[in-house]
């Protein structure tokens, strides 16, 4: 499910990518296009502009050479008026640009003057000759933009340049696009799949760990349940059998009913924590204080047990939930009163260290192996040694109270060597 979730995010990713490449790509070769177009068709109208300023009325079919003359002795190419200029006169040479070229053509389309040679096969003049203004044109030699404009003595004059350099930027540009597209495109499948990894990891992990908490909490639920429903059937069996005779029975629903309830109130707490809606009732409060407190209600737990229950308190004010804090402490003491040996002992130590509130709690107990300290937060785990057998418990203390130190800024950890006892240290902000 979570490879195909994510190909398709890499897909869609890549997808996504690919079309505005595309149409980044589109836009900007139509605008470098036009404005190639734009720059040739200025050429043409300003070689429009300084053809007609010279008042080049007819021009001949080949242009002459410098040393050419003709018969008549007019060869200067100038008219007895005075005001033609032919197109081999050094003033049209040095104003039209050597890749433009004009001719002159009539309206059935035949070319009257050509006298740079232009290669014209291919084109359409009659069609050109009812419209003034700039067509693109194909001609057998290639592309061209032609300006024609009508003289008046109804011949045209028509001005022209190749584009074949500008195809050949066109072309050069559209494999640029194209081969940074598909490179685009491969890199953006590769890190679209592993953003999508990365995306999807949390999610994989917190399903796989909400499945195995669903899965550890039914078991949790199904012993004690198979517990007191037997029990509630010997209870059944005989009604003429009175409570006294079946004590023991009916102490076991109890106590299997205690159980149930501490279990399904540390679920009902994480199940909220995770919800965000285990809302702190946060107060500037004496985490000292607190701890005296918890210590003293504790102590005769401590004395039944046959452990040692002492503390070493100093004043430290903290920015807390007064309920919370005191159920990490119990959590703490209780689990080390637990593993303690009978006899042993239990220290509880607030103070302060480094700007920050600093509680230990530390038992003589016979410790947790170094391969289980990184698991021993996470719910439903238990250490499987001497320290967790027959301890009874719900598996979910300490993560409760990994939550509610998280929950006020702080951290917690665990300090334990196997056989030299166990220390939980626990580090609030300082109000």
């Amino acid at each position: 499910m979570f490879e195909r979730a994510r190909l398709t995010l890499a897909a869609s990713y890549a997808a996504a990518l690919a079309l505005t490449l595309a149409g980044i790509g589109a836009v900007s070769y139509f605008l470098i296009r036009d404005d190639l177009h734009s720059e040739v068709d200025r050429s043409l109208s300003s070689a429009n502009d300084q053809l007609r300023a010279l008042n080049v009325a007819a021009l001949p079919a080949s242009t002459p050479k410098p040393d050419d003359h003709s018969g008549d002795g007019d060869g200067d190419g100038e008219k007895d008026d005075g005001h033609e200029t032919s197109s081999d006169d050094p003033a049209v040479l040095a104003v039209i640009s050597t890749d433009v070229f004009y001719f002159t053509f009539d309206a059935s389309g035949a070319v009257t003057s050509n006298p740079r040679g232009a290669n014209l096969d291919g084109v359409d003049l009659a069609a050109l000759a009812g419209s003034d203004g700039i067509s693109q044109v194909h001609a057998d030699s290639g592309d061209y933009r032609l300006l024609v404009t009508k003289s008046d003595d109804g011949s045209y004059l028509g001005i022209g340049r190749s584009l074949r350099l500008v195809n050949h930027q066109l072309a050069t540009l559209r494999w640029v696009f194209l081969g940074g597209g598909l490179v685009g495109l491969v890199v953006a499948l590769g890190s679209g799949f592993w953003l999508a990894g990365r995306t999807l990891g949390p999610i994989r992990r917190s399903l796989e760990s909400q499945r195995q908490f669903v899965s550890d909490a039914s078991h949790e639920l199904r012993t004690p349940l198979a517990i007191a429903k037997a029990n509630s059937s010997m209870l059944l069996d005989d009604p003429e059998l009175t409570i006294e005779s079946r004590l023991d029975q009916a102490e076991a629903v109890a106590a299997e009913l205690d159980h149930l309830s501490v279990l399904v109130g540390d679920l009902t707490t994480l199940a909220r924590a995770d919800e965000g809606r285990a809302n702190l009732m946060l107060e500037p409060l004496d985490l000292g204080a607190v701890t005296d407190d918890v210590v003293r209600d504790m102590g005769a737990l401590a004395e039944v047990t046959g452990r040692r229950l002492t503390s070493e308190v100093h004043h430290v004010n903290v920015q807390g939930d007064r309920a919370r804090l005191r159920q990490l402490l119990v959590i703490l003491i209780d689990n080390s009163l637990k593993y303690a040996p009978e006899g042993g002992s239990v220290i509880v130590r607030c103070g302060s260290e480094g700007g920050r509130a600093e509680l230990t709690v530390t038992d003589d107990g016979p410790g947790i192996p170094a391969e289980d300290q990184k698991r021993i937060f996470e719910r439903f785990y238990r250490v499987d040694s001497e320290r967790t057998r027959g301890k009874g418990g719900t598996g979910l203390g300490l993560a409760i109270g990994k939550w509610i130190c998280e929950a006020h800024g702080g951290r917690i950890a665990v300090e334990s060597q196997p056989g030299q006892g166990t220390t939980f240290h626990v580090r609030l902000p300082l109000k």
